[in-house]
């Protein structure tokens, strides 16, 4: 601390101790109790809660301005006198307001306040009006190549609702758990002529107040009849981020859309290294029991018309019951089936250290492996996957009363 510094402090803890001196000598020349200054304080004044002011007794190393300005209206004194040294409480037993004219008129800066927060919302809001007019006219442009966005469309007949969302987290240490699910709210609704798109997803983290934190997005939605799709683009102010959503569309003349698997595009929600992340997202109309849920849970994986299982996950699954024994043994003696390898990358990599210098050669002989891999280019969501999942959440009793 530089001179300058050091005698500023010096100033301002002496001033600071004299206030806190001469304001307890005015407690004791009116008769009140700490409770009591701070009661009438609060309904003549500004509030002040009992510790804080006790605080400045004690310790009175930060007075605010407007306390100090406060505690000479309160008591109807000057300035000058709170801070002296030469302070006598007892002229001050009683507050003449007509020789005291007060500091801080409350009234006028609390409506002045008000007055700045009401313009400021006024301001955000006109221009968060502009900005929805201006994404509105941007999406309109679509309209004319078959981009249907109007929410009056009789294409959104149905489609307008909330939808109950469970997907598996793109946390890779939380997505080894097979049980756990992520889940939120998908809601398209109508907002003056376009179709809002908000998804609000259930982090299951907790903050220090006990509150639940979310993830909020919000967008727009769209239907294109040409390709039958839904689509939703969304984007997280808080985590600057966005989220695209696509499901598979057809005409609804009656009642509201039961269920679907969509394709989403985000981020991994790792806390480092978050990664462009492409998922299966479950869309229901009723929320799903914990077990009806695991259930239809392997829909959500990415997985493709051959399925690929180890022999010993084939023997467990003969083992539930006989008749999928049987299916089981029909299956391993079938000429159609095959010997597979499941190879982690990173133990091909160690091996291929072993043998191989140059990491460029090894990249090279991974990428080989892969071009003889059993994998699909793509991963769509068909419609048979749709009227599964349908179907064995209709055998379980969900939308009996809706079409």
């Amino acid at each position: 601390m530089d001179e300058v510094d050091k005698k500023y402090k010096e100033v301002v803890d002496s001033v600071n101790t004299t206030v806190s001196k001469n304001l307890e000598k005015l407690l004791e020349a009116r008769g009140l109790s700490q409770r009591q200054f701070c009661q009438k304080m609060a309904e003549e004044k500004i509030s002040v809660t009992r510790s804080y002011f006790n605080k400045i007794l004690r310790e009175p190393k930060y007075i605010s301005a407007a306390f100090l300005l406060s505690c000479c209206d309160f008591f109807g004194i000057t300035l000058q006198n709170l801070v002296s040294e030469d302070f006598n409480a007892s002229e001050y037993i009683r507050n003449d307001t007509r020789e005291h004219k007060d500091y801080l008129n409350i009234q006028a800066i609390l409506k002045n306040c008000r007055d700045k927060a009401k313009d400021a919302s006024e301001e955000r809001q006109e221009e968060e009006e502009f900005e929805n007019e201006q994404a509105i006219l941007q999406w309109k442009k679509f309209e004319n190549g078959n981009l249907i966005t109007d929410p009056s469309n009789t294409m959104f007949k149905g489609y307008l609702q909330n939808y109950y969302c469970y997907f598996y987290p793109t946390d890779s240490a939380q997505n080894k758990d097979d049980g756990k699910m992520v889940k939120g709210i998908l809601q398209l609704k109508a907002e003056k002529n376009y179709c809002k798109a908000t998804l609000k997803i259930d982090t299951n983290i907790v903050d220090e107040f006990g509150n639940t934190n979310y993830k909020l997005y919000e967008g727009v939605a769209s239907i294109s009849p040409a390709v039958s799709s839904v689509n939703c683009i969304m984007y997280s102010e808080d985590i600057c981020e966005f989220c695209f959503i696509m499901f598979r569309f057809f005409k609804i003349n009656y009642g509201k859309q039961n269920c679907r698997i969509a394709e989403a595009l985000s981020s991994s929600s790792s806390n480092e290294d978050r990664r462009p992340t492409v998922l299966r997202m479950l869309l229901s109309q009723e929320p799903l029991a914990e077990q009806d849920l695991k259930a239809v849970a392997p829909s959500l994986f990415l997985n493709y018309s051959t399925i690929a299982i180890s022999e010993e996950k084939l023997k467990e699954i003969g083992k539930v019951s006989e008749d999928y024994n049987n299916i089981i043994n029909e299956i391993t003696g079938s000429s159609n089936s095959c010997k597979m390898h499941f190879l982690k990358e990173t133990m091909v990599f160690n091996m291929a250290e072993k043998y191989i210098k140059k990491k460029e050669d090894i990249y090279s002989f991974l990428m080989l492996l892969r071009s003889e891999s059993y994998a699909y280019r793509y991963n769509k969501v068909s419609k048979k996957a749709d009227d599964i999942m349908r179907k064995i959440l209709l055998s379980r009793g969900y939308y009996k009363n809706k079409n």
